[in-house]
C-alpha cells in the first residue's frame, strides 16, 4: 500500500485514501463556509473534475457535473468514515451521472431515475429528435394498408393547401410536394434529400419554377439542416405530420412571409 511519503511527486496529498479523509475531516470541522475558505478545497474539486472526466464522457455529461457529484459525496459523513473514501466518491459519481443521463432521456427527475425499476420501457420522443420521422411514416404508408395511404395523402394535402393559399397554383404545389416526398422516401435522409433536390433541374424546369424559388420551396418543405448542438428547423411536411393544418400554419407569420417570398420571387422571374 502506498503511503503519503510514497506518492509520486506533484501528486496532492488528498489523492490517497487517508489524505482525502484528512482533508474532508478538516473541512467538516471548519464549519459553514469551510469549502470556500480552505485553500485545498478548490484544488480538491478540480482534481475530482479531472479524475472523473472520462466517466463523465461515458455518460455524456460535462466534467462539471462530475465535479458537483463528487462534491456532494465528499460532504457526506459516510464518506469520511468509510474504509476507502475515494471508492465511495467514485461510486456516488458514477451513479449520479448515470441517473442524470437517464433523467434527461426519460424527461424525469434525477432522483426518480436512480430507480430503474420505476422507468418506462420506452422514453418519450422529443420534438425534432427523429429527423427522419417524416420518411419513416411515408415509407410505412407505401408498404402497409390503405389507411396508411390515406394518411400520406392527408399529409401532402395539407401542405399543398397551405401553399395554394399563399399564391402557388394548386397543380404546381401538388406536383412539387409529391416530388419532394417521393425523393425523401427513396433517400431516407432529410439533408441528403435536400442536396439531391437542390441539384435537380428537371422538375423545376417542367413546372417552370426558377431554381432559387425551387430551392427555397424545398427547404421550407423539408426544414433546416441538422447540425451538432443546433436545434433543427421543422419543415412544413414534418409540421403537418405532427397534426398542424393549413390553417394553423397560416398563423406562423415567419413561415407565411417565407412562403410568400418564394411566391413573389417566382412571379417576378
Amino acid at each position: 500500500m502506498h503511503t503519503l511519503l510514497e506518492q509520486e511527486p506533484n501528486t496532492p496529498g488528498f489523492a490517497t485514501t487517508e489524505g482525502l479523509r484528512t482533508v474532508l475531516n478538516r473541512l467538516h470541522g471548519g464549519g459553514h463556509g469551510a469549502w470556500n475558505a480552505d485553500p485545498e478545497a478548490r484544488e480538491l474539486v478540480l482534481f475530482a473534475a479531472n479524475k472523473y472526466r472520462r466517466l463523465a464522457t461515458k455518460w455524456h455529461r460535462d466534467e462539471a457535473d462530475a465535479a458537483h457529484a463528487a462534491f456532494l459525496a465528499m460532504v457526506a459523513a459516510a464518506t469520511r468514515h468509510a474504509d476507502d473514501p475515494w471508492a465511495v466518491v467514485t461510486t456516488a459519481v458514477a451513479r449520479t451521472l448515470k441517473a442524470e443521463t437517464r433523467a434527461d432521456r426519460h424527461m424525469i427527475s434525477t432522483e426518480r431515475a436512480r430507480h430503474p425499476a420505476k422507468l418506462v420501457d420506452d422514453p418519450p420522443i422529443r420534438a425534432g429528435e427523429h429527423e427522419e420521422f417524416v420518411f419513416d411514416i411515408l415509407h410505412t404508408s407505401r408498404d402497409n394498408t390503405a389507411t396508411d395511404e390515406k394518411s400520406a395523402v392527408s399529409l401532402t394535402g395539407e401542405a399543398v393547401r397551405f401553399l395554394a393559399l399563399l399564391g402557388w397554383p394548386e397543380e404546381v404545389a401538388e406536383a412539387s410536394v409529391d416530388y419532394v416526398t417521393d425523393r425523401l422516401a427513396s433517400v431516407g435522409n432529410r439533408d441528403t434529400a435536400f442536396e439531391s433536390l437542390r441539384r435537380d433541374s428537371s422538375i423545376p424546369a417542367q413546372l417552370d419554377i426558377p431554381r432559387s424559388s425551387w430551392t427555397h420551396l424545398v427547404r421550407l418543405l423539408l426544414g433546416g439542416r441538422t447540425a451538432p448542438g443546433i436545434p433543427s428547423q421543422r419543415g412544413i411536411l414534418a409540421r403537418v405530420l405532427l397534426g398542424e393544418t393549413a390553417a394553423t400554419l397560416l398563423a406562423d407569420d415567419a413561415l407565411v412571409l417565407a412562403v410568400a417570398g418564394t411566391t413573389a420571387e417566382w412571379c417576378a422571374a
